[in-house]
């Protein structure tokens, strides 16, 4: 660890590494969401859990009734990934200030 910190060069590609991944993230997850709620479309999922339906209907009624809850939540993502790279910043700044000292 001391030779990573010591060495500029592997510090920068660290933080611009996680601040990579955090963006990709905040695009991959909404993506894979809105793909799966179209699914429930696309399978005709039950507009209810009843007596009359199945308990497979009733499952499957959950699970999609879940994923409009997440897409719903996805939109705090971004903010999450700008907060996530604002704080790898802070941490190599000071990591840079360390070495240099």
């Amino acid at each position: 660890m001391r030779k990573l910190l010591k060495n500029r060069k592997g510090v920068t590609a660290l933080v611009v590494t996680l601040c990579v991944s955090l963006v990709a993230l905040a695009l991959i997850i909404p993506i894979g969401i809105l793909v799966t709620t179209n699914l429930s479309d696309a399978l005709d999922v039950v507009a209810a859990k009843s007596n009359v339906t199945t308990t497979a209907e009733n499952i499957t009624y959950d699970v999609f009734d879940s994923l409009w809850t997440s897409w719903s939540l996805s939109s705090l993502i971004p903010i999450i990934a700008v907060a996530a790279v604002l704080i790898a910043i802070i941490v190599g700044a000071f990591v840079f200030r360390r070495t240099r000292g």
